[in-house]
């Protein structure tokens, strides 16, 4: 349910022409329509509704209509990582107008152009602190991103998923990156776990001061999880801690119903604010690297 209503997304579909060829001979003649060659994309989800880290959905079919399974997605003409699954793609992405499209079998379908509106913020309900350079601050709003697919080492075999928490106070913002597991689903493809109480594993710690990082820890990054994911929150509690960031402890803890988002506006996550799927199964042939320190791009 949306609260706000702004611009209609702009669709454009680059759509190929039927041809009717009429075979020469008696009265008896009757009119051929060749079958199509081409893969056909189309949004499904209402315009109106695409707004920036939801989930909006496009069917990709065959010509004759079946539908298709393993179609690449391209954004703005770049191959990225998302297949399509029984005839869809389910995806998110960040603010503004995107061309879409996609290669099955060597065959690239039609253009659509989507305009993803701003996001409607759906702000966490709850309380919780956090302590840095030996002050306390309350939380006012906090979120846990799912960052993508990475893989865990330079060996370039484990996948996991990356998570984070950001939680604002004021103009700080602390944030705590942890993974989950993911395991092979096939091909490419691997299936990610949600966060629970047994599976995370803490990464780095930091500070912001506006769009500015304070500092940060890779040092004994504990996350503790304990709120299942009930769409679109997670509700519950979680921790995190770590090793000093400029020189004092680092702690936050957080109870009550957290959004889940898939991208962020905050420096700490950049990076994440791609197109991405919203299945918990996903293509993970073009990773990179998960890297446990926050750089600022």
């Amino acid at each position: 349910m949306k609260k706000v209503f702004l611009s209609l997304a702009a669709l454009t579909f680059v759509a190929t022409g039927s041809l009717t060829v009429t075979s020469c001979g008696g009265d008896d003649s009757t009119p051929v329509t060749p079958v199509a060659q081409d893969i056909k994309l189309a949004l499904v989800t209402d315009p109106a509704d695409v707004y920036a880290g939801e989930a909006f959905e496009l069917s990709i079919q065959e010509a004759d209509g079946t539908p298709i399974t393993g179609a690449i997605l391209y954004a703005n003409g770049e191959e990225t990582d998302i297949e399509s699954e029984d005839g869809s793609f389910v995806i998110n992405g960040p603010a503004g107008e995107v061309t879409l499209s996609a290669m099955y079998n060597d065959k690239m379908s039609n253009e659509v152009v989507v305009n993803v509106q701003e996001a409607v913020v759906v702000p966490s309900e709850g309380t919780g602190t956090f302590t840095y350079n030996g002050t306390t601050y309350d939380i006012d709003n906090s979120v846990v991103v799912f960052r993508g697919l990475f893989y865990k080492d330079n060996t370039q075999t484990a996948v996991i998923a990356s998570w984070q928490i950001e939680s604002v106070s004021g103009n700080t913002t602390a944030i705590a990156r942890f993974t989950t597991p993911a395991t092979p689903a096939g091909g490419d493809q691997y299936t990610y776990e949600e966060p629970t109480t047994t599976n995370t594993t803490g990464t780095v710690t930091g500070v912001f001061e506006g769009t500015t990082l304070a500092g940060q820890s890779n040092e004994n990054v504990v996350i503790n999880f304990n709120a299942p994911f009930a769409d679109p929150f997670f509700v519950g509690t979680y921790s995190a801690s770590s090793g000093n960031i400029n020189g004092n402890p680092f702690s936050l803890t957080f109870d009550g119903k957290t959004p889940r988002v898939n991208s962020s506006g905050k420096s700490a996550a950049k990076g994440v604010a791609n197109f991405v799927s919203s299945r918990n199964s996903m293509n993970a042939g073009k990773l990179s690297v998960l890297s446990n320190t926050i750089t600022v791009k």
